[in-house]
């Protein structure tokens, strides 16, 4: 095995020769594939040292097409290591580092072909022909930077501009919250003094109304008892002030489901567990069960479970088309606000029903103050409630992170649309992505305004996230890359993976001039 690997290395002596120590473009001496940054780690004139430390080999083992260290840093020109790396000077162009697996695989990775120098004129230098587009490309977007950075230098006088106004109005609305406030209360404190004199001055008609109610439902009572007790001696065959089950059995108001007979879920449904009741039972018990019976078979009403089902249907089918609205996306300060409306609404409507009651021109003019109050006070309430609501949005919006400059502050709101074959996708900054198909339906939401995730640069990728469950799938979200152009528009949409959207969005925002700065310093070795 020893004897093998030696003469391994002696066949491979020529290649050595050739490849361990080159000049590439420079008076620097350094083996193939090396960077010229690294060029004084392989010094010919001593040992060679792993750059993991672990091994130090004679410098003539260094690209002899065999892997000596772990880390494969002693064949940088060889592809006998499965970790090492080569490197393309690429003359002319943009260095670049490629795996050493790829080094005389037949294909030509380097534009300056270094990478197949095992198989001479396989591959011609390109470098110089891709080193010019790429210049030309990169004055191209230098240009584009530079344009793009005026207009973000007016987003971020205007984003700043918002900024300063919306403070300003916060603090007006605080002011105007307290003065809101104040009326409020003393609203209220004259809303409960003339309800104080108005239910003392009702108490009376009240009182009587209170009286009336009681002698009608006496009046009712007694009605009802006369009408049941007419029908118990009708029904009483006998006469002996019992009705029994073989009594009803007879009369075809007990058949409740019609079918010619009163079967035994029909009794009991009647008289429970007993085989009879008496007069007091019949109308405190029975007759109230049998008495919608016999008026549905006079003709003179409908059930009202009937009636109901058909509201409630109805009802029901409006709720669920309420839900399908985009009214589901309702911040909560609206929603209590309606809410709030609604309830207003009612007892407006409560008070309309007291002050069409008739009284006395004194207790009259004491309910129409008091009803002026209350819808005094009702106003004052619902001002103090708008006042808030629009604290709470300017509050949100102040705390959002438009950018180190507020470059973004006046792009909040925008919605941007972009259509495939299918879809119509709308991106609304800040906000959320939707898309709807061109062929109707509702919208489906891609996701809510999360957060910034940029990795180097945190406002070079949006998150939005939460959106619309897939079916039997995770809530959808999209991820918005931002790149520097001239107007703010959509370039693309996509769906890599299921649920998951990609935008590429452009906009003057992301045109700053300090990563621009960054990327041109990040130049190549030529």
């Amino acid at each position: 095995m020893i004897c093998s690997t030696w003469i391994n290395r002696f066949y491979s002596f020529v290649l050595v020769i050739s490849s361990t120590v080159i000049f590439v473009q420079s008076d620097v001496p350094r083996p193939r594939g090396v960077s010229l940054s690294k060029a004084s780690l392989y010094s010919p004139t001593k040992d060679f040292t792993c750059f993991d430390g672990t091994v130090t080999i004679p410098f003539s083992y260094v690209n002899d097409d065999y892997c000596d260290c772990f880390d494969g840093s002693d064949e940088p020109g060889t592809s006998a290591c499965l970790n090492g790396v080569f490197h393309c000077t690429n003359a002319g162009h943009r260095a670049q580092n490629i795996p050493s697996s790829r080094v005389n695989d037949g294909i030509c990775d380097c534009c300056d072909g270094t990478d197949e120098y095992a198989t001479p004129n396989i591959c011609s230098n390109t470098c110089e022909e891709l080193g010019r587009e790429a210049r030309a490309e990169a004055q191209r977007l230098a240009e584009v930077h530079r344009a793009g950075s005026h207009v973000r230098l007016e987003l971020i006088e205007k984003g700043n501009k918002r900024r300063n106004e919306m403070a300003e109005q916060l603090s007006q609305l605080e002011n105007d919250r307290a003065e809101a406030e104040k009326i409020k209360a003393e609203k209220e404190v004259l809303k409960n003094e003339l309800e104080s004199k108005e239910n003392e001055a009702l108490k009376v008609y009240r009182e009587a109304e209170e009286q009336e109610r009681q002698k009608k439902a006496e009046q009712e009572k007694q009605v009802l008892v006369v009408e049941a007790t007419e029908h118990f001696v009708r029904f009483d065959a006998n006469n002996d002030g019992l009705l029994t089950i073989d009594e009803i059995k007879v009369v075809n108001v007990f058949d409740k489901d019609k079918d010619g007979q009163v079967d035994e879920e029909e009794t009991k449904y009647f008289f429970g567990e007993n085989e009879m009741v008496d007069k007091d039972s019949f109308i405190a018990t029975t007759w109230p069960l049998l008495k919608p019976l016999l008026m549905m078979e006079q003709g003179m009403f409908r059930p009202a479970q009937e009636d109901e089902g058909e509201d409630r249907d109805v009802e029901t089918a409006d709720t669920r088309e309420d839900l399908d609205t985009d009214d589901l996306g309702m911040e909560d300060e609206n929603l209590d606000v309606d809410l709030q409306q609604e309830q207003d609404g009612h007892e407006e409507q409560e008070l309309d029903l007291e002050q069409s009651k008739t009284y006395d021109d004194e207790t009259q003019k004491l309910v129409n103050e008091a009803s002026e109050a209350r819808q005094q006070l009702t106003d004052a309430e619902r001002t103090v409630r708008e006042i808030e609501a629009n604290i709470r949005n300017i509050k949100e919006n102040l705390e959002k992170d438009y950018g180190l400059l507020q470059e973004w502050a006046t792009l909040d709101g925008q919605c941007l649309e972009y259509e495939d074959k299918e879809y119509i996708y709308k991106l609304c900054l800040f906000q959320k992505v939707t898309q709807k198909s061109k062929n109707g339906g509702s919208e489906v939401g891609l996701g809510n305004w999360g957060e910034w995730a940029g990795t180097d640069n945190k406002y070079s990728v949006m998150k939005y996230t939460n959106g619309m469950g897939c079916w039997n799938g995770p809530n959808r979200m999209t991820t918005v890359n931002i790149s520097c152009g001239l107007e703010t528009k959509l370039l693309s949409v996509s769906e890599p993976f299921r649920c998951e959207y990609k935008i590429e969005l452009e906009t003057p925002a992301a045109c700053d001039d300090s990563n621009s700065t960054q990327q041109q310093q990040s130049h190549d070795e030529l």
